[in-house]
């Protein structure tokens, strides 16, 4: 018999709300509240099926065969009597006993949703986009797309009987997608436009039609590169998911791309900032070399600078620099820094972020689209999250390769001269920029390098050392060791750093040649110490001279000339004044900051020099020699030491908190509990930029402390290991990670654990060890899905590598269907 409604009331029941997207929810104009639980489960899953089938309706053993399909006949009508009643009352709890629904209805057979009093997100949202996508309006098309607020029912997202549903409006929100895109395009909103397809593709990444718009839209904005780029990206999709090519249309988007003219090219880079102070005097001794720098004729395009140190090698380059820069070549200049721990590709960070930083902002995001890759190394572009499904190795390829452009395009303005000071005290991942870009500048012309190195420093067995010959023994490096003044050279260096009136007395001039030996910095400081009356000592006791001036000074200016030594070679004016003002005790602050390095500059110590601090220039303060600041730092007590890193740390942290490998250093050298949490940061960020030496040396000082989970810190240790073909010392690590689980008896930590060590030592010869460890740590029903995920592949791969496919497949499929399970972005497990 079919239902009819009736009411002891003239009055209409207030109308039902369903949402579907985002989750199921349930709401009504009025009348008494829903409650936030159905009280069975089964009758909730009745109302989502009904709201997603078309029409909203079906028949009483088609919901049977979905809800209830393996069950007795019988039993199963009683289960949907028992459903039925449960949602009528759960949409409507004061429906008197025996009263019809007035919102799910029975005709006959056939269940349904009365179309006049519930109302479905999901149906508002395809009436909406029909009428839109007819019309063509940008506005209509906006609204319409905001309707589709979330996922369909992500709680059923695996359910086949809401796949249908599902499919069809994904379909509508992708239409959706392209016709606003497209209407952004033909506005002249090509940024609009790029933003739709991009959002479109991170679902469906083989939609040619989304690919068409960001080639066409990545060529209207000038970025060149990107749109060919784009195409390529699309043709690899298509053949991946459908085995096609791209279409006509897409084909002729590319010739396009390929055709069109640049943007133009960058404006060419200023003389970097540390360029900019005149030199206290000329450059006294070094014409010949000075002339072979200069004239950069001959197959090498890197030039090494070696030499003891205070023999004038950044004097020498800075030169160069100076007079290349006269002449119209463009000038990057960046450096190693060992102070602040060796920060991912730091040296190549610096120049490209010193060029970059004088750029205005429009130039800034035209580089920023044009080479995504670098945002996520350069503070200027924004310092972006890598964030991709590529392999460390592709992705570190990307961005080389991207750097190699933007050189590329800079060289087509001008010739460039990349110099890069200090390398000794830079991370690896340097040197192997190094050595990628002087490949490719030995196939083209415009660009070399100029490089300072003191190759002693360089630990015998360390890869930096191996990418140095390298580029020698292929002829694309030379070496150019800087050696000592001769006797008129030196005493020259010594009257124009001391000056006339600071001169030492006569007789003296052949003393201070005989005692230096022609090292510059050794002569400048004798003389200092002579003309202080201080005497006369051995070379070897050069650091002395330096103690003995810094010694001389008042209090304030002592202080803070040993503050500046613990920020580094170099630091901003405003972190020093305020570690001054908040870290020293009794403060400097005001006047007396200001007099106190007035003192010490005056004392030839340190030298205001513009700096780059965060993608920005700044004031800053600079060392006038590395060994003068290593001087300074090495005579502060330990106690005294760990205070002023713990100062410029919260400095830092006030001012640059994403300056996560500067936070780390100094809040470990202050052992400050919060060393753990930057260090882990820097870790992960240098891993994330496949600067994995770097994050393999903050994961060792991780491990190593005692306020840490070093078992969970070991896991992501063991990954940048296996990253970088260490698998034995992988394996060592991941031991140590599961013994550790094991004594906390962590079930899901232990399975993971165990999973990768087993999958490791099948990558060391050891597959039968790796299986023994899967099976003393094996998957039980209350396992998680990714460590079961993961314990199942390891088993997979092991069997593999022996031969053993038939039972590597089960596991395969065992693997599968733990990661479907996996939660987070589609796709991911």
């Amino acid at each position: 018999m079919s239902e009819r409604h009736t009411h002891s009331t003239d009055q209409a029941p207030p109308l039902v709300h369903i949402r579907l997207f985002g989750g199921f929810r349930v709401t009504r104009d009025g009348g008494p509240a829903l409650a936030e639980r159905w009280p069975r489960q089964t009758a909730q899953s009745l109302v989502k099926l009904l709201a997603v089938v078309p029409g909203h309706r079906l028949h009483r053993e088609q919901v049977i065969d979905v809800c209830w399909p393996d069950t007795d006949p019988q039993a199963a009508q009683g289960s949907l009597r028992v459903a039925l009643h449960a949602a009528r009352r759960a949409l409507e709890p004061e429906l008197a006993s025996r009263a019809t629904s007035s919102y799910l209805l029975s005709e006959g057979g056939l269940l349904h949703l009365d179309p006049a009093r519930v109302r479905i997100d999901a149906d508002r949202a395809e009436e909406e986009a029909r009428t839109a996508l007819a019309a063509g309006g940008a506005d209509g098309l906006r609204e319409a797309l905001d309707r589709f607020s979330g996922e369909l029912l992500p709680e059923d997202r695996y359910a086949d009987w809401a796949e249908g549903r599902r499919s069809q409006l994904t379909d509508l929100k992708e239409r959706l997608l392209l016709a606003l895109a497209d209407a952004h395009l033909r506005a002249g909103e090509p940024k609009e436009a790029v933003t739709l397809a991009e959002r479109l593709l991170d679902d469906n990444p083989a939609e040619e039609l989304a690919h068409r718009v960001l080639i066409d839209a990545f060529t209207r904005l000038g970025l060149r590169r990107r749109a060919v780029r784009q195409y390529h990206v699309c043709r690899a999709a298509l053949d991946a998911e459908l085995g096609v090519r791209p279409g006509p249309e897409t084909e002729r988007l590319h010739r396009a791309a390929l055709a069109a003219e640049p943007a133009g090219p960058p404006s060419a880079p200023s003389l970097p900032a540390s360029l900019r102070v005149p030199a206290a005097g000329p450059l006294r001794g070094r014409e010949a070399v000075l002339g072979r720098l200069l004239a950069a004729d001959g197959p090498a395009v890197v030039t090494v600078l070696t030499g003891e140190a205070g023999v004038g090698k950044t004097r020498l380059v800075g030169e160069v620099a100076r007079q290349a820069a006269a002449s119209g070549t463009a000038v990057l200049w960046g450096g190693g820094h060992d102070a602040e721990g060796h920060t991912p590709y730091g040296a190549f960070a610096e120049a490209l972020d010193g060029w970059l930083a004088e750029r205005d902002e429009a130039e800034r995001a035209r580089v920023g689209g044009e080479y995504p890759e670098l945002a996520a190394f350069l503070p200027a572009l924004g310092r972006v999250r890598a964030d991709s499904e590529r392999s460390p190795e592709e992705e570190r390829d990307r961005l080389f390769r991207a750097t190699a452009a933007l050189l590329g395009e800079l060289a087509a303005v001008q010739p460039v001269l990349i110099v890069l000071d200090d390398l000794h005290a830079a991370d690896l991942g340097s040197f192997q920029l190094l050595s990628h870009l002087a490949r490719r500048a030995a196939q083209t012309d415009g660009w070399r390098f100029l490089v300072t190195c003191r190759e002693e420093e360089i630990p015998d067995g360390d890869p930096r050392s191996a990418g140095l010959s390298s580029l020698t023994r292929q002829g694309l490096a030379v070496r150019e060791d800087v050696p000592r003044l001769d006797q008129e050279a030196c005493l020259a260096v010594v009257r124009d750093t001391v000056g006339p009136a600071a001169a030492p007395a006569t007789g003296t001039p052949d003393r201070i040649w005989e005692l230096s030996l022609g090292n510059p910095l050794f002569a400048v400081e004798l003389a200092h110490g002579m003309a202080d009356g201080a005497g006369t000592v051995a070379p070897d006791g050069v650091r002395q001279l330096v103690a003995d001036r810094l010694a001389r000074l008042d209090p304030h200016a002592r202080r803070i000339v040993e503050a500046l030594s613990v920020a580094g070679p170099e630091t901003s004016l405003s972190e020093l004044l305020d570690v001054a003002a908040h870290g020293l005790d009794p403060a400097v602050t005001g006047g007396a900051a200001t007099d106190a390095l007035e003192r010490a500059m005056a004392a030839s110590l340190i030298e205001e020099r513009d700096i780059l601090v965060g993608g920005r220039h700044e004031a800053g303060l600079t060392f006038r020699h590395p060994l003068v600041r290593l001087t300074c730092y090495e005579k502060l007590s330990a106690i005294r030491r760990r205070q002023l890193h713990g100062a410029f740390a919260q400095a830092v942290l006030r001012r640059r908190p994403d300056a996560v490998d500067t936070l780390a250093s100094h809040f470990t050298r202050a052992d400050d509990p919060r060393a753990a949490e930057y260090l882990r940061r820097a870790a992960a960020r240098a891993a994330a930029l496949f600067a994995n030496d770097t994050a393999d040396r903050y994961y060792r000082d991780l491990v190593a402390r005692l306020d840490v989970d070093a078992a969970r810190a070991r896991l992501a240790h063991s990954q940048v290991l296996r990253r970088m073909g260490n698998f034995a010392q992988a394996a060592e690590v991941l031991r140590l990670a599961l013994d550790e689980f094991v004594r906390r008896g962590d079930h899901e930590d232990i399975v993971l654990a165990a999973a990768w060590l087993a999958d490791t030592l099948g990558r060391t010869g050891l597959p039968d060890a790796g299986r023994q460890v899967l099976a003393a740590h094996p998957v039980t029903p209350d396992t998680a899905p990714e460590p079961a995920a993961g314990h199942y592949l390891a088993q997979a791969v092991l069997c593999r590598i022996q031969g053993r496919y038939e039972d590597a497949y089960p596991a395969a499929q065992q693997a599968v269907a733990a990661g479907r399970r996996v939660a987070g972005r589609a796709g991911e497990g």
